[in-house]
């Protein structure tokens, strides 16, 4: 099982996402994984992840969304991270302004461990001390680093 610190790269982490609707933040996040060279059709992408997000927001309340979707364009797992310190409306359970955005692009056919993935990213954001440290990071590079530290946490 893959860890969250070995698949978030930090050329795929913006710290001061610019969009305030839900369709323009998802594709500001698939254009992440675009402009690392991570994904050659962000268009696609953009739509299954909206596509999905219809059936029902990934807003997970706490300030946090995981937008995702499964695709037979990708071979192994990819996510983005963004962050939109003032919050914006995101249909969240909690009907709460989201902050951080998880955004996860898996393979089609790996439903069992995009959901695993999905699972242990929800839990490590119940973290209070990882999500502050998500809210308060300086850097990309940081973002990777908490997560890795609260991944191996006890090892």
């Amino acid at each position: 099982m893959e860890a969250i610190s070995d698949v978030l790269d930090a050329s795929c982490v913006s710290l001061d996402i610019q969009s305030k609707k839900k369709p323009d933040i998802i594709a500001e996040l698939v254009q992440l994984l675009a402009d690392a060279g991570k994904i050659d059709n962000p268009d696609t992408i953009t739509e299954l992840v909206i596509q999905r997000e219809s059936l029902m927001s990934t807003g997970i309340g706490g300030g946090i969304a995981v937008p995702h979707c499964l695709s037979r364009d990708i071979n192994h797992t990819l996510i983005a991270f963004g962050r939109h310190l003032k919050g914006v409306k995101f249909d969240a359970v909690d009907k709460k302004p989201v902050q951080l955005f998880f955004l996860m692009v898996g393979p089609e056919g790996a439903q069992s461990d995009h959901l695993r993935l999905l699972s242990r990213l929800s839990r490590l954001l119940h973290d209070e001390t990882l999500k502050t440290g998500l809210l308060e990071a300086t850097t990309a590079e940081e973002v990777v680093e908490l997560f890795y530290r609260r991944e191996n946490e006890g090892r």
